[in-house]
């Protein structure tokens, strides 16, 4: 893991659920295509990710994007073709990297909440078979 990445625990993520990968999923938006902010917003709403409403989310979404910039996973460069200009984001090799990782480690998560999901399931099996 990249030293600096908090995991999408710190100021990308609420620790759980979706909000957790908040910082994930906009890195993956970026890296499908150069983008802005506003358009990563709707991008993660038509994800069912992240419902961004107000000028409050979206203060949130910059400060991850902001975040992603300082670790160096993503470039801005503003696009002054557009009125008014947009920052638009790149993602970078480093960048590439780290998403690589991620999708690493939400692989193994995934093996340990399949593990979770089974002896749950053998917990209920043999709780029914005590009630017959």
């Amino acid at each position: 893991m990249c030293a600096n990445h908090r995991g999408g625990r710190g100021k990308g993520g609420r620790g759980r659920g979706k909000g957790r990968f908040l910082a994930n999923y906009i890195l993956l938006i970026i890296a499908e295509e150069p983008t802005y902010g506003y358009d990563i917003a709707t991008k993660l709403d038509e994800m069912g990710i992240e419902k961004i409403e107000g000028t409050g989310q979206m203060g949130r979404i910059y400060r991850i994007l902001s975040e992603l910039e300082s670790y160096g996973y993503i470039i801005p460069k503003w696009d002054t073709s557009k009125s008014p200009p947009v920052k638009v984001y790149t993602i970078t090799p480093l960048g590439l990297e780290y998403l690589k990782y991620a999708v690493e480690s939400v692989k193994q998560e995934i093996k340990v909440l399949e593990t979770f999901i089974s002896k749950y399931e053998d917990v209920l099996k043999k709780n029914d078979s005590a009630d017959e």
